[in-house]
């Protein structure tokens, strides 16, 4: 008996052992600058570092360009990210009853973009949606227009977050579906469903912790977009496109450390609120 606590004991060692690397990792990079933040969002300035608690939140809150920002960002994740979800179980779903080797070759087509370097891809959209681009060469010869910097300019940066990340989502959804058992759509077939009812009640239903993931993923992932946008149109683009990396990337160049953190502070809070009553919507309905 001795011997074989032993043994677990050396087991569990080992295996905190092998997590230590990745621990101290996640505590460096994430854990401690977060810690750091917080510490600067709530002191004056980096020198006196005398205690304000909220005042900084309140100024940030109270500034014109975070409240651009946030206006901003909220604009283009409500459009966004529902229509890369929808997208991508689209494709999902019209990619199912293709061949194997069908699939494959569309999975590498879609999963494409996600593997190409982001300097390729703004040397692509640049030659594309420019004034001297490909889409005013074609389309607009006479009137050609800057995109990037003109009121279509969300638009277009929401055509390259669905672009880049519809083949990743996709993928999901494709992993989702299989796990849905056939069993489901024979019997809602003999019970008389048809195709829209039987994609309401059993794809949807049971895709419900599939859509969950992908819809933080892809909350995260909107807000990685500001690398192609700044390398597009840097630290000033038009406003429409003025997101809470640009007002935080700001702060940061002007050494104000105080509103860039508050910043970060409310982009964490939204994405903890957001993941805490997904997750709280999805138990309820597994309880339903």
């Amino acid at each position: 008996m001795p011997h074989k606590i032993k043994r677990i004991f050396r087991h569990e060692n080992t295996i905190y052992l092998l997590l230590l690397p990745s621990l101290m990792g996640l505590a460096v990079f994430y854990v401690i600058p977060f810690g750091i933040s917080v510490y600067y969002a709530v002191i004056d300035n980096a020198v006196s570092r005398q205690f304000v608690w909220f005042d900084n939140l309140i100024a940030t809150w109270n500034n014109a360009a975070f409240s651009l920002a946030v206006s901003n960002t909220l604009m283009f994740m409500g459009v966004s990210i529902p229509l890369n979800m929808a997208f991508a179980l689209i494709l999902a779903l019209l990619l199912r009853p293709m061949s194997k080797r069908i699939r494959r070759v569309l999975l590498v087509f879609f999963l494409l973009p996600l593997v190409i370097p982001s300097g390729s891809v703004v040397f692509f959209w640049r030659n594309f949606i420019s004034i001297n681009g490909m889409l005013n060469r074609l389309f607009f010869t006479y009137n050609p227009t800057d995109w990037l910097n003109s009121e279509y300019a969300l638009w277009f940066v929401i055509v390259i977050f669905i672009w880049k990340n519809v083949g990743f989502n996709m993928v999901l959804f494709q992993a989702g579906l299989d796990f849905i058992p056939k069993d489901y759509y024979e019997y809602a077939a003999i019970e008389g469903a048809g195709w829209f009812r039987k994609f309401r009640i059993v794809t949807l239903t049971y895709l419900g912790p599939t859509f969950l993931l992908v819809f933080i993923l892809s909350v995260v992932n909107s807000f990685k977009v500001f690398r192609e946008i700044y390398l597009l149109t840097g630290t000033h683009p038009h406003l429409s496109i003025y997101l809470l990396q640009h007002f935080i990337n700001n702060q940061f160049t002007n050494l104000n450390y105080q509103l860039m953190a508050s910043a970060s502070f409310y982009i964490f809070g939204f994405i903890l609120i957001l993941v805490f009553v997904l997750y709280w919507l999805q138990q309820r309905q597994a309880y339903l």
